[in-house]
């Protein structure tokens, strides 16, 4: 029994001391690679970033009109610039506190040991405003805006790392109680980054800042990328601009650790610019060295991808030069003019008069904001306008459509017989005491030539109500027509950052429409006055068009009643524009009716455009010219509406509104004849004039 257990006991105690070597063994393995590879990961600088290039916005013929450029700047690293932080100062001091020294004791050690990069921050901000030309305290204000944003970054960090199941409500409910002396342990990439602080124009600013950063340390000079806008105003808010990325906009792409905004990083603001921001702003790179400068790894950036639109861009400058003139009848009053290519309804200019300087507006956003002008307001897209005798073809196309009326049906426009009470007169009756049954049969087609409100408003009356509203949603009133088509090679993990922005304009009697509903399943409300129709069929009441969608309902009688979406941005997927493509149920004898009338406007006597027009040289250029004039009241705007043929078959829509205008003959007119001079000038119509165009003449 003895010798039995002495056998166990030395079994157990040899056992023991096999696993006891053999875990040793183990753990001594694995601890040295474990420390081997600690060894390695501190000899890893952090990884650098390398920036991206934003995409282009082209023009249709892939003329840049935003573009990254490089220029260089004084930058300053973030190591020198904490020195101007008293919050960064103070916790350094408390962290430094010990018993062996007082506050005081700590503080001038410390005061001691920044002596020489706080003489060199301030020789830095002595170069940056003698290179600049601005006063000291706005170079500060540029190192402070640096240091806020860097501060900010470790104080999120240091939190996260302690809160990573919490919400950010709660971190912005309690940031502000977190220690300064705890923030500064974070030790982040972007500590030890160098930041723009000022532009160097010029070659000699570039020269006389190399010379004098030879004795500076933390201070270089870089290339940069900056958003460039070479034609300034022209179509300023369509495109929009960028300016750096703000706190509220960080978490953007937060999952993509080569796409989220680095703090000095820009973003779009506006515009086409903040709408496809995924697709333009493209990818960051890195390369990782070890502390001997060898290569450990490397991804190269993926720059941004382009943006084309179908808008000339010099044409758009033109007819915004145009907009903008005092000389103009209009007397430069705040306006817009839609062009449009009506084959496949591509828009070739979309201008907005009062503009802006794209290449200054960070600099004068306050200004331009509260310009009472409101320049930042696409008044084409944007705003809401009664479409005034703009909107008479569709009342005619409805009334022949719907049987209330026949091409040569006089309506009498009496000279005697005014109409009186709820009924819109006409403006020959109420400034000129005559009227339009002593000028012709007052006919479909004449009605349309002399703009008759009579002839108007009594045939709208016949018109069911549910009628009219329809046939304006048919062709595009009532809802928002411009599509923001997302790119094919959009990446999979982003989505455009809004829609283009643009009014829905409105029906009356309260109606809104679902462009998924069928519009007889959707009820109306009634109006509160019988006589509204009256007023909607010379488009006033409560009918509200924009600009474009005043153009765009034109755009489709040109194509004998095919219905398409404008088209801003091109699209690979849809080269011919078949978006929202239909045929409104309408026949080519009433639309033979509207061109009539509108040939007549601009080509025979008594046309409310032909004195504009009589003595034009476009009538020489192998093109043919309909229009039609509009005025409203309360408010006042003037329109005009006008198309142009050639034997080539092609077509362009151009529509012109004055805010404020009196007359759409006298003020809107004269700027749709203009424009139409120059997009034949420009090869869009017509035969293009082989040498220098004479100067149309005036009224």
């Amino acid at each position: 029994m003895y010798h039995q257990r002495l056998k166990i006991f030395i079994f157990l105690c040899v056992g023991g001391l096999v696993i006891t070597v053999s875990r040793l063994l183990t753990l001594q393995t694995v601890d040295v690679q474990q420390a081997r590879q600690n060894i390695e990961q501190l000899r890893i600088l952090p990884p650098e970033q390398r920036p991206t290039i934003r995409g282009k916005i082209l023009d249709r013929y892939e003329q840049p009109i935003a573009l990254d450029e490089p220029v260089f700047f004084l930058q300053v690293n973030y190591q020198l610039t904490r020195y101007l932080d008293e919050r960064w100062r103070q916790a350094r001091i408390q962290r430094e506190l010990n018993e062996d020294e007082t506050r005081l004791e700590v503080e001038m050690r410390l005061l001691e040991e920044w002596k020489e990069p706080t003489e060199q921050l301030k020789l830095m901000i002595e170069l940056a405003s003698l290179l600049a030309g601005v006063s000291r305290d706005e170079i500060e204000q540029e190192i402070t805006e640096i240091n806020d944003r860097i501060w900010e970054m470790g104080r999120r960090i240091w939190w996260r790392r302690r809160h990573r199941d919490a919400s950010w409500d709660t971190y912005f409910a309690t940031c502000d109680l977190i220690e300064p002396e705890k923030i500064v342990t974070v030790d982040l990439y972007e500590m030890h980054k160098s930041y723009p602080l000022i532009e160097l124009k010029t070659e000699q600013e570039l020269i006389r800042a190399q010379l004098a950063l030879i004795d500076l340390e933390g201070i270089e000079i870089k290339p940069q990328a900056k958003r460039s806008y070479p034609y300034g105003p022209a179509a300023s808010q369509l495109i929009g601009w960028v300016g750096p990325a703000h706190e509220s906009d960080m978490s953007l792409f937060e999952d993509d650790e080569y796409m989220y905004y680095l703090p000095g990083e820009v973003l779009g603001k506006a515009g086409i610019e903040r709408i496809y921001e995924p697709y333009l702003r493209g990818r960051r790179g890195m390369v990782l060295y070890d502390k001997d400068g060898i290569l450990l790894e490397r991804k190269e950036p993926e720059y941004g991808h382009d943006v084309q639109l179908t808008i000339d861009i010099e044409l758009q400058r033109k007819i915004e030069t145009l907009l903008a003139d005092p000389a103009q009848n209009h007397r430069g009053k705040p306006s817009a003019a839609v062009v449009l290519e009506a084959a496949r309804n591509e828009i070739l200019a979309i201008a907005s008069h009062p503009t802006f300087d794209l290449n200054t507006i960070r600099q004068n956003y306050d200004t331009v904001f509260n310009d009472p002008n409101a320049p930042m307001t696409h008044l084409a897209l944007e705003k809401n306008y009664p479409p005034g005798s703009t909107a008479k073809p569709i009342i005619m196309t409805a009334g022949l459509e719907e049987k209330k009326t026949w091409p040569d049906e006089v309506i009498s426009c009496s000279c005697y017989n005014i109409p009186s009470g709820s009924w819109p007169r006409c403006i020959l009756q109420r400034k000129f005491h005559t009227c339009h049954d002593i000028l012709w049969q007052n006919n479909g087609r004449n009605a349309i030539r002399g703009s008759c409100n009579v002839y108007f408003s009594r045939l709208a009356d016949r018109l069911d109500r549910l009628d009219l509203q329809q046939w304006f949603y048919r062709f595009g009133y009532g809802q928002k027509i411009l599509p923001t088509p997302v790119p094919t090679d959009m990446p999979t993990h982003t989505s455009l950052m809004g829609r283009i922005p643009q009014a829905h304009g409105s029906i009356i009697y309260g109606l809104q429409f679902d462009p998924i509903m069928d519009i007889h399943d959707i009820p109306i409300i009634p109006s509160s006055r019988e006589s509204e129709k009256r007023f909607w069929g010379i488009g006033q009441g409560n009918l509200r068009a924009t600009v474009l969608q005043v153009a765009n309902a034109l755009s489709a009688i040109v194509r004998n009643g095919v219905y398409k979406s404008p088209r801003l941005i091109y699209d690979d997927s849809d080269p011919f524009n078949d978006r929202g493509r239909r045929q409104i149920p309408v026949s080519s004898g009433s639309l033979s009716v509207v061109r009539d009338g509108m040939h007549a406007v601009i080509n025979e006597t008594n046309g409310t455009a032909y004195k504009e027009f009589r003595n034009s040289v476009l009538f020489d250029r192998d093109m043919t010219l309909y229009g039609k004039t509009g005025s409203t009241e309360n408010p006042s705007v003037a329109w005009f509406e006008s198309f142009a043929e050639d034997d080539m078959g092609r077509a362009i829509v151009v529509v012109v509104l004055v805010e404020g205008g009196q007359s759409g003959a006298g003020e809107a007119a004269p700027l749709g004849r203009l424009i139409l001079g120059i997009c034949n000038e420009a090869g869009y119509i017509g035969t293009k004039p082989t040498a220098e165009p004479a100067a149309e003449p005036g009224n």
